[in-house]
């Protein structure tokens, strides 16, 4: 069943009569999926996310530049991918559940009328029903691997930093004998420095900006937003 179809059934859904007495199981994935539930329950849905694994850097594409690695710029899917972060099962992440808000049969709709037409969209889901839970734990372990990549871009530019401005300071005690060569390679590690900072400042912008994307898939099932969005 299409989205659309999906919608235009919704009000049927909404005034079907209820099976008296359902089983816990059903009372309990009913619960769940109910909007506006998951503010109350965001703290448990939270608390079952497993540590955020720290980012496998021989997952990483290697970028090389002049014969030496640089800091590595991948796509935000190799990056899930090095912190162990695959499609759900069921096909829904929070990345899939954005393009369905963003589709244009939602774009009249407000928040609270988004959250319930999703939910009804993924209870009709023809894998079985999907938890709105499981949207949000996708979207904050990805924005929990975004945050360990920016702390381990952050490890290697400390490095680079360290390693650079030591070879300058080995530099600059030869200057009077070798002072055009040695002031030759100092700017050049100043230029290849600058060029790290202005990778890891364009990636930060990026990384802002699919944060942003995160809060908004699950904007309408919340109140206050468990992403981190880093500031300006």
């Amino acid at each position: 069943m299409g989205l659309k179809e999906v919608l235009s059934a919704l009000k049927l859904v909404e005034v079907e009569t209820p099976r008296a007495g359902p089983r816990p199981a059903e009372a309990s994935a009913k619960r769940a999926s109910t909007p506006g539930r998951q503010e109350n329950d965001l703290e448990d849905i939270l608390a079952d996310i497993p540590a955020a694994r720290d980012i496998d850097e021989r997952a990483l594409p290697r970028a090389e530049r002049g014969g030496a690695a640089t800091l590595p710029v991948p796509e935000f899917g190799e990056i899930y991918r090095a912190a162990g972060i695959g499609e759900p099962r069921h096909g829904f992440s929070a990345l899939k559940v954005l393009e369905i808000l963003e589709a244009p049969e939602f774009a009249p709709l407000e928040a609270k009328a988004k959250a319930a037409a999703l939910s009804g969209f993924l209870k009709m889901n023809p894998g079985g029903p999907v938890a709105i839970a499981d949207v949000i734990q996708d979207a904050v372990r990805r924005d929990q691997a975004l945050d360990k990549f920016e702390a381990f871009l952050r490890q290697k530019l400390a490095e680079r930093v360290r390693q650079l401005e030591a070879e300058s300071a080995a530099l600059q005690a030869e200057i009077d004998e070798l002072e055009r060569r040695n002031r030759t390679k100092m700017e050049g590690n100043r230029r290849a420095l600058e060029v790290e900072r202005q990778r890891l400042d364009e990636w930060l912008a990026r990384k802002r900006a699919e944060e942003r994307r995160l809060a908004q898939a699950v904007a309408p099932f919340v109140e206050g937003s468990p992403i981190t969005e880093s500031a300006e």
